[in-house]
């Protein structure tokens, strides 16, 4: 699976097309473009993470009802895999992007999976660099007491 929420591809006698996208908090990342390429990214952000995932699911919806079909298409692939009907919605997440404020710290949780593992990524933001390495310290210690160990 793919670090992408939604990945489709659109293939006929004249096109060979990938549409892929993912929620990061309240941006909507597209990238599309020709199989086998980089293609082309662009990035908008949302009021809120709901916004942008509301959209994500409306603009994989129109995908669908022009086409697309189920596949990963990004660099290096070639091959469609299973089809999905035009009207069928878009398939859920498997990623999602939890925040938290606390006053001036913020924490972002992200969450994704693939194929049987969860992937977590935090980032926690502080008013400053101080504070944020001093952060660091302390919860590397609180890790390193539970048996954690640096590799």
């Amino acid at each position: 699976m793919s670090e992408w929420q939604v990945s489709l591809i659109f293939q006929d006698d004249k096109s060979n097309k990938f549409w892929r996208a993912r929620c990061l908090g309240t941006s909507l990342e597209v990238n599309f473009g020709r199989i086998g390429t980089q293609g082309q990214s662009q990035a908008k952000r949302y009021d809120s993470p709901e916004d942008a995932a509301s959209e994500l699911q409306k603009q994989a919806r129109e995908k669908y009802k022009k086409g697309y079909v189920d596949g990963d298409g990004g660099p290096a692939a070639t091959t469609a895999t299973t089809a999905t009907t035009p009207d069928a919605a878009p398939p859920a997440p498997t990623q999602c992007t939890l925040v938290l404020n606390l006053g001036e710290r913020r924490l972002e949780l992200r969450l994704s999976v693939e194929g049987n593992a969860v992937h977590t990524h935090s980032i926690e933001h502080y008013p400053n660099a101080d504070a944020a390495s001093a952060a660091l310290a302390q919860i590397r210690a609180a890790l390193e007491a539970d048996g954690y160990r640096v590799q």
